[in-house]
């Protein structure tokens, strides 16, 4: 697009190349609707559900080579190639704020819906204060420091409540911010700790054969429900651009095409109170871990690695 637009209309949502020299546009975005200048979070959000930091570095490392190993390159001469070296690093760079900035969004936003949550309640407690002033005073320093104490231990929300009423969205927020290669490593690692460490937990070898099978069996079960969430995005409109680590390696085709088979015969093997008992020993054995933890894992992750799948095979049994 070289010639200015002089004859489009404003607001214009562009498709396909946005490239163009029209004065009014040099620094505008053109690629966002209305509702996405106002509100660039859900911009952000599609972005980082879509590629990873590190699937966004080797795209960008792939256009950067291709341009500078091209005999019909753009960058034949020395100063284009250095141009293109520094626009990479920069774009790089800017993504990864982008990635930074949309975590502290969210963060701020989490704690503005806890603040507004809290005011509400202290008008509640305020209002319910006024109408028992009209009964005995004892009574009503009662009801006020009864309703003081709920609002000082009240808690927000925790997504694993979501569990029992849409175990889909408590899946879908796992995917979302752990990649399935991820979990993967994460699930391994976290049993090589627990099986390591000097707790007496696991020194029968009939409880690492257990804990070993389960761990093998939650493999399995993780990558079904990571294709329930990957066809649940599609449905959603998202393209999911998946790299080698992220796609299923334990599933035949069978369980692929329907992966609530692979749910069911889970859940057939294991109960649910020997998977919660089996991951809370699990948990507390490679918290308990003295040795040197695996790259990737540490307590706190054992922490977090324990919430995950605890979330997931509590969801996959509300499926």
């Amino acid at each position: 697009m070289n010639e200015p637009l002089n004859s489009s209309q404003p607001g214009i949502t562009f498709i396909g190349k946005t490239y163009n020299k029209h004065p009014q546009w040099y620094n505008q975005p053109l690629r966002l609707t209305k509702d996405q200048k106002r509100d660039p979070l859900p911009v952000l959000d599609d972005f980082f559900e879509c590629y990873h930091l590190n699937e966004v570095r080797e795209t960008l490392w792939q256009w950067l080579t291709g341009v500078l190993s091209c005999q019909r390159s753009v960058a034949i001469e020395p100063l284009d190639s250095n141009n293109y070296i520094y626009f990479y690093e920069k774009i790089e760079g800017i993504i990864e704020a982008a990635y930074v900035m949309k975590r502290k969004m969210h963060k701020h936003r989490r704690w503005q819906e806890k603040k507004k949550f809290k005011k509400n309640n202290h008008s509640e407690n305020n209002q319910i204060a006024e109408v028992n002033g009209k009964t005995h005073s004892n009574e009503v320093s009662t009801t006020t420091e009864t309703r003081v104490n709920e609002e000082v231990f009240n808690k927000s929300t925790q997504l694993i409540e979501h569990v029992d009423t849409d175990p889909l969205y408590e899946i879908n927020e796992v995917f979302k911010n752990e990649s399935l290669g991820f979990l993967r490593d994460q699930l391994q690692n976290w049993l090589l700790v627990a099986l390591s460490a000097d707790t007496g937990l696991y020194d029968e070898g009939e409880l690492r054969r257990q804990l070993f099978l389960l761990q093998e069996q939650l493999q399995i079960l993780v990558e079904a429900l990571f294709v329930i969430y990957s066809r649940d995005r599609e449905k959603a409109g998202v393209k999911m651009q998946l790299n080698e680590a992220d796609k299923p390696r334990l599933l035949n085709q069978d369980q692929i095409s329907n992966p609530t088979q692979v749910i069911a015969g889970f859940f057939e093997q294991f109960s649910m109170v020997y998977i919660i008992r089996e991951l809370d020993n699990w948990l507390e054995a490679s918290i308990c871990f003295a040795g040197t933890y695996p790259e990737n894992m540490s307590e706190l992750q054992a922490l977090y690695t324990h919430r995950n799948i605890l979330r997931l095979v509590k969801a996959a049994n509300r499926l």
